[in-house]
């Protein structure tokens, strides 16, 4: 059984960029992304090879390669819609060959260096240039960047209570995503049972809800098993619908939205569902964000924990 053994870590700086002896220019695509091995077909300047390598999340894996024509793999690949496209620049550096994955096309701006180990617990020495390790972090897999692409990956939330409206950025300061919400009809501020929306900075404590149906009820951040509809809703005119998915927000500021009487994860913010009779684009929430549902589902997808949430005056 073939096992690679891998670790990985963000870039810091462009320094390593004059030191590397080899750049190969790499297409691939996946013929599966959901079973427990995936299969990827690849083209590396001019060779080609299939690769079936384990889903585990970590430094090891099982993996199988084999060379195959190039002709076939170009067949293979204009056959899959969704590829990775990438850059590989192999660094030595301390007795290793790192090799720099910089990602262009959907994922351009993201830039990994692996470094391949014979055991888990090998020493090695971390250049300069990288950063934090994402060998745990599924998000960095290529798998899932065919999924998910850098350039979508909401790691900024901007709120502005003015215009009602959410926007989405991205790592690279783009705005991928725009939304109109609802924001407190009792206006801003941050102390608790006032049912205002807290200003500040926060973040995506937790996400609750994936994978459930659109519409569906939430109490107390559980599915209650109902799913929303005109007549539920007439049958309950005064509930307060939390909706199809939840984003729950935690302040960073202390003493403003963070801890004690302003703490905003204690007053249950959330970024969630409404109903499409409610309006949006002017205040008339109890305090959270509200999103139309398939909104609300749309940036789920896009934004994790630890997304940060700015929410302005």
């Amino acid at each position: 059984m073939a096992l690679e053994i891998e670790r990985k870590f963000l870039i810091t700086s462009d320094s390593w960029r004059n030191f590397v002896s080899t750049t190969l220019d790499i297409q691939q695509a996946y013929f599966n992304r959901d079973d427990a091995y995936s299969v990827r077909v690849r083209i590396e300047n001019d060779s080609a090879n299939l690769n079936i390598k384990s889903k585990t999340l970590g430094a090891s894996r099982d993996e199988y390669e084999y060379a195959i024509p190039v002709a076939d793999a170009q067949e293979m690949l204009n056959k899959l819609p969704e590829k990775i496209q990438k850059k590989r620049h192999l660094v030595k550096f301390s007795n290793h060959t790192w090799e720099i994955d910089e990602f262009y096309g959907t994922n351009s701006g993201l830039i990994v260096a692996e470094i391949e180990l014979n055991s888990e617990d090998e020493k090695f020495e971390l250049p300069d240039w990288c950063g934090d390790e994402v060998t745990y972090d599924g998000r960095f897999y290529n798998i899932a960047l065919v999924a998910q692409p850098y350039k979508y990956w909401v790691t900024h939330i901007d709120i502005r209570t003015d215009s009602q409206t959410l926007f989405g950025i991205n790592p690279l300061g783009e705005c991928v995503l725009e939304y109109l919400i609802s924001t407190a009809k009792n206006g801003l501020g941050e102390i608790k049972n006032s049912q205002c929306t807290p200003r500040g900075l926060h973040t995506i404590r937790a996400k609750i809800g994936n994978n459930q149906a659109k519409d569906t009820v939430f109490v107390s951040r559980r599915p209650t098993g109902e799913i929303w509809s005109p007549q539920l809703d007439s049958e309950s005119p005064d509930r307060d619908w939390i909706l199809s998915r939840i984003m729950w927000l935690s302040g960073c500021e202390k003493n403003k939205n963070r801890l004690g009487d302003v703490d905003s994860m204690q007053r249950y913010i959330y970024i969630h569902g409404t109903p499409p009779s409610e309006s949006l684009g002017v205040p008339q929430s109890h305090g959270c964000i509200r999103m139309r549902n398939e909104d609300v589902i749309e940036l789920f997808e896009h934004c994790f924990i630890g997304t940060t949430v700015m929410i302005h005056e």
